[in-house]
């Protein structure tokens, strides 16, 4: 399935062809049909999408659009009802409750209804050889921008950024050092550890060869920095790494010849690929077993924008083309979201995008909750700061798919809005008797039950090898209550927000109950009273059973979806160097003593730290013994490095080995070339045999999953309780002490 978009004619009959065919399913699904025979048309509906889903016809251009044509048909059943029969005015402060839920809703379906568009059929781009002239190869400026994080962590960013296989002479490596600028070296609060860094950053880089780059004020964050950068570099591309994006070698070379193949190219963006969980995945033990949260973000988003040549930039892990970038001014800052901003004044200018579906640098997800959702915060103030200043329906210059997938992804951070209210909407009746939801059970056996169960079925088709709905639910549900305030603030101030950066590489060294725990504890009890405040409706009041019950299973759902996520408010201690992840390929193992005893074995894991390997029977290692590891990555480079075995243990015949690399600093640079250098081990790790559950399964593990959020919820409560006790006890006891 191709389309041409230089072809005028074609997409606009395309364009006109989908709003007949949109006409005519709003015909369809108004058709006026008595109750009995609207429960039939749902359920047949949805027989139909659940045969189909799996049929090879279905998994074909031409079939998944008859599939997502009866899903949008479904879904038009229901929102037409909801508009037009069950908004009924009872009183001024039913009508507000009820109009922002029906407004919560609005936006529900306007991004279900334009995803369902955008998802016509992803793009699976391949890779565009560079020619054998080297001499045709652009030149390319790596920044790696830094603010406040740890020298180390930019450090393993640089060093890594060496090994990049790309001619030297076309090849410049730049750390673009924010916190060390001249107004932060001159201010008394912040002077003495700018300073330090400054010192430590010009060590590092100068060790490294690489070029070192500050400025004098920190204006417009990260936008600024890069465009200062510009300033005083000249490469034909510029490649931006975050300074915890590590690169593998191969990213130049999967990446700029899509920049010769297409001369109208600003932009090759790559996915995110992160190697620790981030606070959920923690609680919930996901990381490894089931998707990650960025992942349908990054294999299903993107390559379905990429059809429609609206791929955007993401901050990291891209090359750009200077030429275009000055062209608008450099990189743009009038949002705190710079990336997607920068990429919508370039689409309007008539230029475009790729995306290559292959990770390859690998990053950290923030490890604490608090971190977590500073990133959110900024990600959903500045996407909606593109909303409301930008408005990419009126940009001049972009595509109606163009526009319809910018509008898409800045109206899906609203969802904190919805999933909040969402969330009160059922207590809101049981509690205080608001009228917001005016239906019968038929009524929404006929209509809502068919779109709910449409909806799960969709995501699952779309997104059920990148995304379990379940985890969605927790996900989203967890992060409506904080980015609620965040909404707020945008909607009565676009231009307030400011850039914050997100805290990577935090360790915590005892456990502690989050101090955002609060406001979700409140929730929760607040729900908690609803459930036995509901049963006694239900029993003294017969004539609102059917909306009772409605709102009564609402409620228990709204419940099991904050207790699956109350566990991650309970933060556990950790302290590590360096994260391990899992990674695939052989070993030999050779004693350092006596090179001549060698072992062979497979890799388990592997960090900056050491590496976890396993070999058959109990072989003649033991622990403490100093040994030599032999690997060949996919590109066929070995490497050989020191180590000290630290665990050994046999099970079942296999002997289990971990080791720590004993010349860290010495050899820091190889270790760095072996751990990341080859891209071919995040591939294996995306594409790992993660088996897709069946809907029962995956409700039984929603359960367990709520039962195990809230021991954990109880237990983190009830140790803070116990702690501050003692703490009083403690305060009054030194208090008598010292009369």
């Amino acid at each position: 399935m191709n389309f041409s978009f230089d072809d005028k004619i074609g997409r606009m009959l395309l364009n006109a062809t989908l709003f007949l065919c949109l006409l005519f399913l709003i015909y369809l699904a108004d058709l006026p049909l008595d109750l009995s025979q609207q429960f039939i048309l749902g359920g047949v509906g949805v027989l139909i999408l659940i045969a189909a889903k799996r049929r090879a016809f279905f998994q074909k251009p031409l079939g998944r659009i008859l599939f997502l044509v009866i899903v949008t048909f479904i879904s038009l059943r229901y929102f037409l009802w909801r508009t037009f029969d069950t908004l009924i005015y009872t009183g001024p402060i039913d009508c507000v409750m009820m109009s922002l839920v029906y407004l919560a809703e609005v936006q529900v379906s306007a991004v279900h209804y334009i995803n369902l568009f955008v998802n016509l059929w992803p793009l699976k781009r391949r890779i565009a050889p560079l020619p054998k002239n080297q001499n045709l190869w652009p030149t390319v400026d790596v920044f790696i921008p830094t603010y406040t994080e740890d020298i180390e962590i930019t450090h393993v960013t640089a060093t890594a950024a060496k090994f990049l296989d790309y001619p030297k002479e076309k090849l410049n490596i730049y750390v673009l050092d924010d916190g060390s600028s001249e107004q932060r070296r001159s201010n008394p609060i912040l002077a003495s550890a700018a300073w330090q860094r400054y010192r430590e950053m010009q060590e590092m880089t100068a060790k490294l060869g690489v070029g070192y780059l500050t400025r004098e004020k920190n204006e417009h964050a990260k936008a600024g920095n890069l465009n200062a950068a510009m300033k005083k570099t000249s490469g034909d591309l510029i490649l931006i790494l975050d300074c915890d994006h590590i690169p593998a070698r191969d990213f130049l070379q999967k990446t700029v010849g899509w920049f010769l193949r297409d001369k109208k190219l600003f932009l090759v963006q790559t996915p995110h690929f992160f190697i620790n969980p981030d606070p959920l995945e923690k609680r919930m033990g996901s990381f490894g077993n089931a998707p990650g949260e960025h992942e349908m973000f990054y294999r299903a988003g993107h390559p379905a924008m990429d059809l429609w040549n609206a791929s955007f930039f993401c901050g990291s892990a891209a090359v750009l083309r200077r030429k275009f970038v000055d062209e608008v001014g450099g990189i743009a800052g009038d949002t705190i979201t710079e990336d997607a901003e920068t990429a919508l004044g370039l689409h309007g200018k008539g230029y475009n995008s790729a995306f290559i579906d292959r990770p390859m640098v690998c990053g950290l997800s923030p490890e604490t909750l608090e971190d977590f959702l500073i990133q959110r915060t900024r990600w959903c103030q500045g996407m909606l700061q593109i909303g409301f200043l930008k408005n990419p329906a009126v940009v001049p210059g972009l595509s109606i798919p163009q526009r319809l997938c910018y509008t898409s992804t800045y109206l899906f951070w609203f969802f904190g809005f919805a999933r909040f209210l969402f969330f009160i909407a059922p207590t809101m009746f049981i509690l205080f008797g608001l009228q917001i939801f005016h239906a019968s059970s038929m009524q929404v056996l006929a209509y809502a039950m068919p779109n709910l169960i449409t909806s799960f079925i969709t995501s699952d088709y779309l997104f059920g090898k990148y995304r379990w709905p379940m985890y969605s639910e927790c996900y989203e549900g967890l992060q409506s209550i904080f980015l609620l305030p965040a909404i707020i603030g945008v909607i009565s101030n676009p231009k307030k927000p400011t850039f914050k950066v997100t805290p990577k590489g935090q360790n915590q060294t005892e456990d502690l109950l989050s101090p955002l725990a609060g406001p979700y504890y409140l929730m929760i009890s607040i729900m908690l009273i609803s459930v036995p405040v509901a049963i006694y409706e239900w029993v003294t009041h017969p004539l609102y059973r059917d909306v009772i019950v409605i709102c009564g299973i609402w409620l228990l759902y709204n419940l099991a979806v904050s207790f699956a996520s109350l566990g991650i408010f309970w933060e556990r201690s950790q302290i590590r160097r360096h994260h391990r992840f899992p990674v695939k390929g052989k070993v030999t193992v050779f004693l350092e003593h006596d090179k001549t005893v060698s072992l062979d074995g497979d890799m388990m894991d592997l960090s900056l730290s050491g590496a976890g390997f396993k070999f058959a029977g109990s072989g003649t290692l033991k622990q403490n013994d100093n040994v030599i590891l032999k690997t060949i990555d996919s590109r066929g480079d070995i490497h050989e490095l020191s180590a000290k075995i630290m665990f050994l243990a046999n099970r079942n015949g296999i002997a289990i080995c971990g080791c720590e690399f004993t010349q860290l600093e010495e050899r820091f640079a190889d270790i760095v070339n072996m751990v990341y250098g080859d891209s071919q081990r995040w591939v294996d790790f995306w594409e790992h045999d993660t088996q897709r559950p069946g809907v029962p399964y995956m409700m039984y593990q929603f359960v367990l999953m709520a039962g195990k959020g809230a021991k954990f919820g109880v237990i983190g409560l009830w140790r803070f309780g116990k702690q501050r006790a003692i703490t009083a006890w403690t305060q009054r006891q030194l208090a008598k002490a010292t009369g």
